[in-house]
């Protein structure tokens, strides 16, 4: 632009019979300059939105790019996760399935023996009486071992058990109260019930799962025998009903005043055959959760030293079990 206003000045001082230059052209070759300057700040504006608009959608795509990259491959781990996850179900239900049928040869094989031990115990029993041998304790602690060993055998068929539920739609409160009337604990622990969930139907098989409420109180109540020091002993069941929609829930919790467990205990209190006792089977509370698992619920615990323990069983009620079914 500046070679051309040079070049239209010597052209307006030739044109010039005095060789000064003419205001008017000088002007006029203002406005030229100012148009020019226009004109190219105009295409300068232009170019710099047309690269500023291109390198926005370049961006905006690779962002979008990098977005389904990520979400693939969120998806890509999420698949693995749920591969992972059925064959491990898959290669536990086969577990479970082996370990039935030889739960179930091998308590045969036992429980025969035992018999026999028992019945051969009471011909000596028997015997001794009639000559007069004071053997009595000797023969109830083997009555006691015969006990424990049928009582093992119970508890590994019941972990093991793969027979379907017979669910039965039962008011929860009137249950759980027949069932707790049938529990004895030891005397000196009492067993309280605060059944505050009235009208609550849940489908249920009664007395599988009268074997995981008993199981968990008598896994309390040997808690608490352990314990020599604890102020109170009490076990209390309670229930309480959630009309959260859409899945309303049962609650029954079963409360102890037990010593409770440090963190490390509790964190593996449903591996099977984990056991802190010395004549325990660790079997209670896998086979409890077992249970509640098996009627569409979940079961957890809450636990710390010396705070007791806590467990907590979550039913579907009959309203929630059609409205999943619908």
């Amino acid at each position: 632009m500046h070679k051309l206003l040079e070049r239209q000045l010597r052209q307006a001082r030739r044109g010039s019979a005095s060789g000064e230059l003419d205001i008017d052209a000088l002007l006029a070759l203002v406005d030229l300059a100012y148009a020019e300057a226009d004109r190219e700040r105009s295409y300068t504006t232009r170019a710099h939105r047309v690269m500023h608009e291109e390198q926005a959608d370049l961006l905006k795509r690779q962002l979008q790019n990098t977005q389904a990259i990520v979400r693939i491959e969120a998806e890509k781990a999420e698949a693995e996760r749920a591969r992972v996850a059925a064959e491990a179900e898959l290669l536990k239900q086969e577990r479970m399935s082996l370990l039935g049928q030889l739960t179930a040869s091998v308590a045969h094989e036992l429980r025969n023996p035992l018999s026999t031990i028992r019945n051969t115990m009471h011909a000596v029993h028997e015997a001794a009486r009639a000559q007069g041998l004071a053997i009595d304790r000797q023969l109830a602690r083997v009555e006691r071992t015969i006990d424990r060993c049928d009582g093992i055998i119970a508890d590994l068929l019941d972990y093991a058990g793969t027979r379907e539920l017979d669910p039965t739609p039962l008011a929860l409160d009137p249950w759980l109260g027949d069932v707790l009337d049938k529990e004895k604990p030891p005397e000196h622990i009492a067993l309280k019930r605060r059944l505050a969930a009235p009208g609550t139907i849940v489908p249920i098989d009664a007395e599988r799962l009268r074997c995981a409420i008993a199981n968990l109180i008598e896994n309390a109540a040997e808690a608490m025998g352990d314990a020599p020091d604890l102020a109170e002993r009490r076990i209390t069941v309670s229930t309480y009903a959630t009309t959260n929609a859409p899945a309303p829930f049962a609650e029954i919790v079963v409360a102890d005043t037990g010593p409770g467990m440090p963190q490390e205990v509790l964190a593996r209190v449903f591996d099977p055959l984990y056991s802190t006792r010395a004549f325990g089977t660790g079997l209670g509370l896998p086979t409890a959760k077992r249970i509640v698992e098996q009627h569409g619920g979940d079961l957890s615990i809450g636990s710390a030293p010396g705070s007791g323990t806590r467990v907590r069983i979550r039913l579907p009620t009959v309203a929630a079990k059609d409205s999943r079914a619908a």
